[in-house]
Order: structure tokens, then sequence, then C-alpha cells
């Protein structure tokens, strides 16, 4: 569903804490990426959960009560989780036959957190011809490298970066792209192009994966250093 920007979050050696842990499995689909996502539905990214009441950043173990979600749908629904009303609202709205699965331990794609640098995003934007929302990567991370040059942070396969005073993260390899980078945030209209643009040219990846070697907050606009 949407993502949002965070002032601060905890970074765990399984990811953001609270990132991604609940997510709808289809039960037809035996692939080894079962989840029902925008892929299959454009306008469920156009769905904005929040939680109720957040796990306190410096809480290294949250309650399990601070996981409740607040989910508003396109037209203006609220669903809450846990429960079953959003289940069986997604059933009906994309035919499918869907159950919910709740983890603390972040449902990422690949790897604990992924980080993505602007002038990538401002590169894949000249490529394309059209203005893409850095959203529509759906990154942890977004960095202004020192280096400035498109594509900088696949340089950085194996080596670690610390963020802020305490995080520090190894670069373990490139992000495989899909459909979800085509789908605008904010209106769920694709733009083909950027997918095409990152396929023919960059071998299918934008940004790079991390693993968390050292846990703690993060900040926005915490300063990144190469170790």
């Amino acid at each position: 569903m949407a993502g949002e920007d965070l002032a601060d979050a905890r970074v765990s050696f399984a990811g953001l804490v609270g990132d991604r842990v609940f997510a709808f499995v289809d039960n037809r689909n035996h692939s080894d990426f079962p989840w029902m996502t925008a892929r299959q539905g454009r306008d469920m990214i156009l769905f904005r959960p929040r939680f109720l009441d957040p796990p306190p950043v410096n809480d290294p173990i949250p309650d399990p009560s601070r996981y409740a979600v607040e989910i508003l749908s396109p037209e203006g629904r609220k669903f809450l989780l846990p429960g079953d009303d959003l289940r069986q609202f997604l059933e009906k709205r994309y035919t499918r036959d869907l159950r919910l699965r709740f983890s603390e331990r972040s449902m990422t794609d690949a790897r604990p957190v992924s980080l993505f640098g602007l002038a990538t995003l401002r590169s894949l934007s000249e490529e394309s011809g059209v203005p893409i929302d850095p959203r529509q990567f759906r990154a942890n991370f977004y960095v202004q490298w020192q280096d400035d040059r498109p594509y900088f942070e696949d340089q950085l396969i194996g080596r670690e970066l610390q963020v802020g005073e305490v995080v520090v993260v190894q670069v373990v390899k490139k992000d495989q792209r899909c459909i979800m980078i085509t789908l605008d945030p904010d209106t769920a209209a694709p733009s083909p192009i950027v997918l095409e643009k990152v396929a023919r040219d960059h071998d299918g990846c934008a940004g790079v994966y991390g693993a968390v070697l050292r846990e703690g907050v993060v900040r926005a606009h915490d300063p990144v250093y190469l170790l």
C-alpha cells in the first residue's frame, strides 16, 4: 500500500521497525512471491495505512499492541488491522482468495533495507522523459550522495555504510525492479517507459539492497558515511 515519510525510525537486523509487517497472501499463488500487491491490482497503492499508536523508535522490542493499523481506502472507507473486514473487502475488489499475515520481521522482497540515490532518480526522469516521484521506488533510504553521479550506489556493493550515529548497513546487491516503479503513488496511473528504460539500459536494476550490521535509530537528514 502507500508508503510514508518518517522523521525517524528504528532500524533492526530485520529492517525498519514497522515496515511491511502486514501483508496479504494470495492463496492461489504458489510462487516464491505469493503476496497480493499493486502488481495484481494497481490501485492498491492508493490505500493509506497508519499506525494508531506507532511503536516508539527508542523501544527495541515494541509491544504487539503498538502495531494496530488504520487503513483508508481511496474512496474514504476506514478499516482496522488486526481485523477481517479489509481482507473481505480486498477479496471482492480484486477477486482473490487472500489471507492476512503479520510478522514483526519486515516482509521485504530480498534484503532488510533498500537505498536509492537522488541523482539516480533525476537521471531516470531525464532518460524516460517523464517526471518520477521518488515514492515510486519504495525505498527505505533516499540519499543525496556527495558524489552526485547517477547510479553511484551501484559502486558500493560489498561496502559498509554508517547511517547517522549508530546504524551500519552493508550494501549487498542491486535492486531488481518490476512494474511497481511505473505507478504514480497519488493516482496509480502507469508510466511503462520508466521500467522499459531500467530494463533496457540498467540491467533491470535501480537502487541497492543492504543488510543491517548494527541496529539503532536513524533520522531524516542524517549523514551517511562510507566506512
